[in-house]
């Protein structure tokens, strides 16, 4: 349902930092700044994409090309983004500060010696490389840094789901803390960073105050579970990951099912939500196809493993893509289908759900319930679902994932509606978003504001196309949307006409047959 470009897989690497052993082991994380365009308000670990200079990084000890620049970038990623400089194969300074390695856990990371610099040198280096004045690689070479590939331990090779705008193939490495060192942020793409126990970092995630991806999950229960064998065990998560079925829970409590299904381009899956601790409620089974029900049954079956029963099925919106596994759903489950009345103009509902309408999701509790939000403007009848406990919104079609807007399709799609719709919103308590398409985010009040923005200035450019003689949509489009594909035309035609008719209703562009012009003229 976006307009940007189909992802694919980006070599990166990620470092899990730790320090301390047994009880007081800690990891290092941080949260991604709300303004990054993947994942803003997640919380990760420090890491990144392979740089072209990661191929000038000497590592030794290697056993490959590939094993050699993957360390090198986790190495300078973690340098770049908390100061901390890794893997350094210094004994002779060792020997000469008296600073040795100290023995690590099985499966553990060496420690590493202390850096070969003063603090201050280090932090101007740092300073020189996030300036850009040199590379991390052009650093090294100055400063006679020399890298071990030894005291970087691989811990996973994860790849993002097919559901996310962009997708990485991410190499994950433990690194002890070098001796003298201490993280810090330089708040940016990053927002913060801290130390935490795996325990704690887990029991935040379960309160719903922490929201971050599966590998990260995934590692931290294996943190928690002690250091013994703790490489063989996270370098075999990956895999485990799919056993006995795969299990996307970025909030406790909301499990990620993304579904192949047939919506706009570049788009090849719905999201499918299971939401709710005891009772269930599954948003938007989009796909009728046979193999993409067994999965979601498979998952909605492991989830009654853990004392989770399928209650209901919420619709946000009435198109193909949404809906298609719907009936086979009810037919299997017996639950009812809930949504707004426009929706059941195109769905068998049990249910109506009118705007600010209460969905109980546990007879004894309101903590899990849901707020049904009557948004129109994709179509009339669209519905965002908000938890409000986690400040979680289900979004639909009204907001997509990454970087992409909706098509404002008339005479169904309204783009006043729209408009309205998102400034509603504003007023709502919402932190994260769940798309019907693209990757699940926080900063959802700034990815709001910008939708609303971005709307209002394709809309000045609209204003700007029209003249004094009335002109057809096919030359207004190229005048309005010079900034989009080609390719892309035919879409943008659907919106541009959305865009019309709200100029239209708000009396500032006026229509001559199938020619518009602007009204003060």
């Amino acid at each position: 349902m976006s307009a940007s470009d189909t992802p694919r897989f980006r070599d990166s690497a990620a470092i899990v930092l730790l320090r301390g052993t047994g009880p007081s082991l800690e990891a290092y994380w941080v949260k991604r700044s709300d303004a990054v365009g993947y994942m803003p308000g997640f919380q990760a670990f420090l890491g990144g994409k392979v740089a072209p200079e990661d191929r000038e990084i000497e590592m030794a000890g290697a056993a490959s090309d590939e094993e050699r620049i993957l360390r090198a970038c986790a190495v300078r990623e973690a340098f770049e983004e908390a100061g901390v400089l890794l893997a350094l194969d210094a004994p002779e300074h060792g020997a000469r500060t008296g600073v040795t390695r100290a023995p690590a856990a099985a499966g553990s990371p060496t420690r590493a010696a202390t850096a070969p610099s003063t603090p201050a040198a280090l932090a101007d280096a740092r300073r020189r490389l996030l300036a850009g004045e040199v590379t991390f690689a052009a650093l090294a070479r100055e400063h006679g840094w020399r890298f071990r590939a030894d005291a970087l331990v691989f811990a996973g090779r994860w790849t993002t789901p097919p559901f996310a705008s962009q997708r990485f193939d991410t190499s994950f490495f433990l690194a002890r803390l070098p001796v003298g060192e201490e993280p810090s942020i330089i708040e940016g793409e990053l927002a913060s960073g801290e130390w935490v126990a795996p325990g704690e970092a887990i029991e935040r995630w379960r309160r719903g105050d922490a929201t971050f991806a599966a590998p990260i999950l995934y590692t931290l229960r294996a943190l928690a579970e002690g250091e013994e064998d703790l490489a063989e065990r996270l370098a075999r998560a990956p895999s485990d990951f799919g056993l006995p079925v795969r299990r996307i829970e970025l909030k406790w409590g909301i499990v990620l099912q993304p579904m192949k299904t047939r919506p706009l381009p570049p788009a090849t899956h719905t999201n499918a939500y299971l939401v709710g601790e005891r009772e269930m409620a599954l948003i938007d089974p989009g796909s009728g196809e046979p193999a993409e029900l067994e999965a979601l049954f498979a998952l909605i079956e492991s989830l009654r493993a853990d004392g989770r029963a399928l209650k209901m099925v919420l619709v946000t919106h009435h198109h193909p893509d949404h809906i298609g596994g719907i009936e086979a759903v009810r037919a299997r489950y017996g639950v009812p289908v809930a949504g707004h009345p426009e929706t059941g103009r195109n769905v068998r509902l049990d249910r109506q759900l009118e705007d600010e309408a209460e969905i109980a999701l546990a007879a004894d509790a309101r903590e899990w319930n849901l707020r049904a939000l009557h948004t129109p403007g994709h179509a009339r009848g669209h519905l965002c679902f908000l938890h409000p406990r986690t400040r979680s919104l289900f979004t639909g079609d009204h907001i997509t994932g990454g970087g992409g807007t909706v098509i404002v399709d008339p005479p169904e799609g309204d783009m006043l509606a729209y408009v309205t719709s998102l400034e509603r919103l504003l007023r709502e308590p919402v932190e994260s978003l769940f798309p019907g398409h693209g990757s699940p985010q926080g900063g959802a009040m700034r990815r709001i504001r910008w939708l609303i923005a971005h709307r209002l200035e394709r809309e000045a450019k609209v204003l700007a196309a029209l003249a004094r003689e009335p002109a057809p949509l096919a030359v207004l489009v190229e005048r309005a949307y010079a900034d989009t594909k080609r390719e892309l035309w035919g879409y943008a035609e659907r919106s541009l006409l959305a865009h019309l008719l709200k100029l239209e209703a708000e009396g500032r562009a006026a229509r001559e047959g199938e020619r518009w012009r602007r009204a003060d003229w």
